[in-house]
């Protein structure tokens, strides 16, 4: 699945529990999330309010965490997707998508990462002040970016404007 896939699944469970201070950093397919503001209680709110709401409750799949830290595997990550794309397909077409949520923050940011081609990288989060990205492009070159939220918005804005021309 694309970055932009995964890091608005993870955006999404992150809002939830309005977790807006936190380094990410992704690990092959999986991704790790590391905040002050995750506890036992907000572990659990994305285990049983998300992941046990996409699919059925028989299987026994759960989010990995401890104290102030969460680790998205590509399972996982898939079911938060389809849950995602589920919710949307629900809501009012003409309804506005705000692009102040987190997860369609980290969407975009998600896009850049992919247009780059991105092979590892590290997002530190730090609403309402800026966030900071890490990254190695596929030829090896480590880059380093610091968006304000204004921005994020923005790159939102186009990159949806960009997908909304292309399937005309």
């Amino acid at each position: 699945m694309p970055h932009s896939k995964d890091l608005r699944a993870i955006g999404q469970s992150l809002e939830l529990t309005r977790i807006d201070v936190f380094e990410l950093e992704n690990h092959g397919e999986s991704y790790l999330v590391r905040s002050h503001s995750i506890t036992p209680t907000s572990r659990w709110i994305i285990n049983n309010s998300v992941i046990a709401m996409a699919w059925d409750t028989t299987k026994s799949s759960s989010l990995n965490g401890g104290d102030g830290w969460l680790r998205y595997e590509p399972q996982i990550l898939s079911r938060l997707d389809a849950q995602g794309q589920k919710q949307r397909r629900s809501q009012i077409p003409a309804q506005a998508k705000p692009t102040s949520k987190p997860s369609q923050q980290l969407r975009a940011l998600g896009e850049h990462l992919d247009r780059v081609e991105a092979s590892a990288f590290t997002i530190s989060w730090h609403y309402p002040y800026s966030v900071t990205v890490e990254y190695e492009t596929s030829d090896g070159q480590n880059e380093r970016r610091t968006f304000s939220f204004a921005k994020l918005q923005e790159l939102g804005s186009y990159m949806r404007f960009r997908r909304s021309t292309r399937s005309r």
